[in-house]
């Protein structure tokens, strides 16, 4: 079934052609008015089968409105010649300024002789179109007025019967909100208590190291260490005794609770994630405690040794921290009524930021998290840089017990020939006896250096450990467990960059490379519980392979699909989009300032080619309406 009208028109006369399209319209009318200018680029052969479905013509003509007519290619003249072959009822409608060319263009030259109209000020717009649906010969459909009058009736009807129950689901939800949202602030208030005793251990280890400073003797030293003996005791069995008292949350996640809190945009992986955090905290701290009673046990009192242990504390205040503002950012989801409670103890938490409350948008919460995130990661940096100086002196003094051991053969050379001769060998005793020492000093600090080893694997196995997927996670967090993997994998291959720029070779056996490996086994056991996710892993091994190198920094955000698997005129899925508008993007949320931003619609992105090599593309982004879906390559 065709339109009654059908109105050509060139873009500068968009505004005049679009405004006779509403008129008529509401008058009743059906109009066919190309809004999305399907005729750029090659001629739609669609608009002809419109025209030949019409009844009236209308072709809006600004001034020089047929000079381009004269291209047997111009859509104007195509559409024109149409309407005049199909015997449609043409009406000229002639803007300020337009004059009929002489001559007309050839095959044209009839439409001067239609009945035309001026519309060539608003003031006298009406009247013309007026003039106009008197020349029309179609009838409009004040039958269809009126249905689509009732049917706006009726959907205003179903859009407040709709609002109605959504709010009445709103307010059923309020005792499941009440009831989650205590349950996650009693647990906050559990945390507190372990921030307290974080406090007090860390206060108890900074007077051991003040004193240590002063020791005189060995008997001093076991004088010393009784006192936090005792205390890490004391807090490790206040800690048991708290995790007994204070299990794990655990949430009623039915399918119609989580209905009713996902009106408040509350989810059940935001919920795991607080539980499994809130286990892993009880268990951060135990094995702090653990760690340092071990490091007493060996007297193990360098200078690594003490930024490790004090770094350990500090650490954990941060993830604290990160877990309050995300907290926070949960709880402001939540309705008034369920945040009572938070009201009424948080005045008591004595261990959290102070001065942030629960009505800042997401964004904010989400940077005060990334702010501790990176005071975090520093902190890993100073042990880093602190290790590869321990292993810098070690390699120091390898080279002058070589060194010292070529002078004393020497010596020892010389003293035998003495000694045959007669002379004395005092000399000589008095080098190997100094060499004997040299040895074992390097041999005690090989000795350190292996322990703070095997702690530092200790610690990445057991980061590995809770980056490690469970088929209970959800894909968002399993994302994120990979994510932090990377992060951590960055930081590796930072530091030795840095390192090696400085002349110093590491020995550790936490290395960027063995980092690379557990991640490609994290994303082979992603890919086992998403196997759909094989479209672009491959592309984020290759990423991630090349971050690990120190060959790209961990910057950009990856392609994982399209919305209803669209096709996009550009992208693909396994892209990486590292720049947006000429601006850097290195997270999502960069990604959208940039689109805000407007700017000149670049975009440099890395694709894999056939060789499995990232390659990079510098191109202008072409106009879609396809949805692309992102995600992170980092925290």
């Amino acid at each position: 079934m065709g339109y009654d009208v059908f109105i050509s028109y060139r873009r500068e006369a968009f505004e005049s052609a679009n405004l006779i399209a509403e008129k008529l319209r509401s008058a009743g009318y059906t109009v066919f008015f190309d809004l999305e200018t399907l005729r750029e680029g090659k001629f739609n052969e669609q608009l002809l089968t419109e025209i030949e479905h019409c009844t009236d013509f209308l072709v809006v003509l600004p001034q020089g409105g047929l000079d381009r007519c004269v291209s047997p290619e111009d859509w104007v003249r195509r559409e024109v010649c149409h309407a005049m072959l199909h015997g449609k009822n043409i009406i000229p409608v002639m803007l300020s300024g337009f004059q009929w060319p002489t001559p007309m263009p050839e095959g044209m030259e009839e439409l001067s002789d239609y009945q035309a109209i001026t519309a060539t000020s608003r003031e006298y717009f009406d009247l013309s179109m007026k003039r106009l649906m008197g020349y029309l010969h179609s009838k409009p459909h004040r039958r269809h007025r009126k249905v689509l009058l009732t049917a706006a009736g009726l959907a205003v009807a179903l859009a407040v019967c709709v609002a109605i129950v959504y709010y009445s689901f709103r307010l059923v939800s309020i005792p499941v909100c009440t009831e989650v949202a205590g349950i996650i602030t009693k647990g906050m208030g559990v945390m507190n208590l372990l921030g307290a005793d974080n406090q007090a251990m860390q206060q108890e280890w900074d007077d051991f190291h003040q004193r240590y400073g002063r020791l005189r003797d060995s008997a001093e030293l076991v004088r010393l260490k009784a006192p936090l003996y005792q205390a890490i005791d004391h807090y490790r069995r206040e800690i048991d005794r708290l995790a007994e008292e204070q299990p794990v949350p655990v949430f009623d996640l039915s399918h119609f609770r989580l209905f009713l809190l996902g009106l408040y945009d509350i989810n059940a992986a935001e919920l795991q994630a607080f539980s499994e955090t809130y286990q892993s905290m009880f268990r951060d701290l135990r094995d702090g405690l653990d760690t340092l009673k071990a490091r007493l046990d060996r007297n193990e009192f360098s200078q690594l040794a003490f930024l490790m242990t004090e770094n350990s504390f500090r650490g954990y205040q941060h993830a604290l921290n990160m877990l309050y503002y995300g907290y926070l950012e949960t709880l402001s989801l939540f309705p008034e009524k369920a945040r009572e409670l938070h009201r009424a103890v948080s005045q008591e938490w004595n261990y959290y930021p102070n001065g942030v409350g629960l009505d800042l948008p997401a964004e904010e919460y989400q940077r005060f998290q990334q702010r501790e995130a990176n005071a975090y990661e520093q902190l890993l940096k100073e042990v880093e840089m602190q290790l590869t100086k321990t292993e810098s002196d070690v390699d120091a003094l390898e080279q002058k017990l070589d060194h010292i051991e070529n002078m004393v053969g020497r010596a020892a050379s010389s003293a035998s020939a003495a000694s045959r001769q007669g002379e004395p060998s005092a000399l000589t005793e008095t080098r190997e006896s100094s060499l004997a020492k040299k040895q074992a000093y390097v041999e005690a600090q090989r000795k350190k250096l292996s322990e703070i080893d095997e702690q530092y694997e200790a610690t990445y196995l057991r980061l590995l450990e809770k980056c490690r997927l469970q088929q209970a996670d959800e894909s968002s967090y399993m994302w994120g467990k990979l994510v932090h993997w990377a992060t951590f994998m960055a930081t590796l291959a930072d530091n030795r960059k840095k390192t090696e720029a400085q002349g110093i070779r590491l020995t550790s056996v936490v290395t960027p490379e063995r980092a690379l490996e557990d991640m490609n086994t994290l994303l082979a056991s992603y890919q086992a519980y998403h196997p759909e996710a094989a479209a672009y892993l491959p592309a984020v091994r290759a990423f991630y392979g090349l971050v690990a190198r120190g060959e790209r920094p961990l910057s950009g955000v990856l392609v994982f699909g399209f919305k209803d698997d669209a096709v996009h005129p550009l992208l693909q899925a396994g892209d990486i989009v590292v720049s947006r508008n000429g601006r850097p993007v290195s997270s999502y949320a960069d990604l959208q300032k940039a689109l805000a931003s407007g700017g000149d619609g670049s975009i440099v992105f890395l694709r894999m080619d056939s060789s499995g090599m990232l390659e990079e593309h510098r191109t202008v982004m072409p106009d879609t309406r396809v949805l692309v879906g992102y995600l992170d390559l980092k925290e």
